[in-house]
């Protein structure tokens, strides 16, 4: 199956982007004074960037891709540095999680605490981020929580089927009025021809769902992954047997979970109590 690449150290990526940026200017005998007047900036910046003192801004990469025709290689620089950058401030082993969710057909996740992050409101992470005792910048987390739903919006997005607990309607993150806004998003979505969210009731007692939160990938060859957190940590896992014991959990959940109908009726209940 196809892997992640290896994770890139953002500040080398930084040290790179100033030297291919010196090597330009020098290319080109341009003294810093001279570019920066060229491209609206000053020379002091120009010197940063090439020090790697600062990081570029996605603007500069822009500027310069245009100034020195590379056909958006800065460009690709910069999003690289950002891109290495996220994934300092996340669990060990999401990033690659993240790149394997982009190219799953089916994803199948069950939630017993919160909205998944593929669900979730912009308001709704960043009050769900907040709560954490994490020095994270949290700007930075909900950003590629974000960006991370950006798999629904492609031509061909995956399949998607969500069980939450019960328990995930009446846990009000951020407040009232966030809550509505995540409960409407929810709502919606479960008449959504390639998302289907159902609600487990409190009066499940499967055992299915007692050990927490899993994720399950199936990639387009067939592949089949686990994925799981917990405090401080994340995995993924391939081992068949691991794999096959949660997608008969999943099953389980979902058949013991409300059906569409039902679940709807049950998220829409729930808004009218927040009204």
């Amino acid at each position: 199956m196809p892997r992640p690449q290896r994770e890139l150290d953002p500040n080398s990526l930084v040290g790179y982007f100033g030297a291919e940026l010196r090597t330009r200017r020098n290319q080109a005998n341009l003294s810093m004074a001279q570019l920066a007047a060229a491209l609206g900036y000053t020379p002091q910046w120009i010197g940063q960037v090439e020090l790697a003192e600062k990081p570029p801004s996605e603007q500069f990469g822009n500027d310069l891709d245009t100034y020195f025709e590379t056909g958006g290689s800065f460009h690709r620089l910069w999003k690289a540095i950002k891109r290495a950058g996220r994934s300092q401030v996340l669990l060990p082993g999401f990033p690659a999680y993240i790149e394997l969710e982009a190219q799953a057909v089916l994803i199948r996740s069950f939630v017993a605490q919160l909205v998944p992050g593929l669900l979730q409101t912009e308001d709704y992470a960043r009050a769900v981020i907040n709560a954490w005792p994490d020095p994270a910048p949290v700007g930075e987390r909900v950003a590629t929580r974000m960006e991370q739903q950006g798999i629904f919006r492609v031509e061909r997005p995956p399949y998607a089927w969500f069980v939450l607990d019960e328990a995930v309607l009446h846990r009000p993150f951020g407040g009232q009025e966030v809550m509505r806004e995540q409960l409407k998003l929810l709502a919606g979505l479960v008449v959504s021809p390639n998302v289907q969210v159902r609600i487990l009731p409190f009066a499940s007692t499967t055992y299915a769902g007692l050990d927490g939160k899993f994720t399950l990938l199936r990639l387009g060859d067939g592949t089949e992954i686990l994925y799981q957190e917990g405090p401080g940590f994340s995995q993924l896992i391939e081992d068949p047997s691991t794999v096959a014991d949660c997608a008969a959990r999943f099953d389980l959940v979902m058949g013991e979970a409300l059906p569409r109908s039902a679940s709807q009726q049950m998220l829409l209940e729930r808004l009218e109590d927040l009204t």
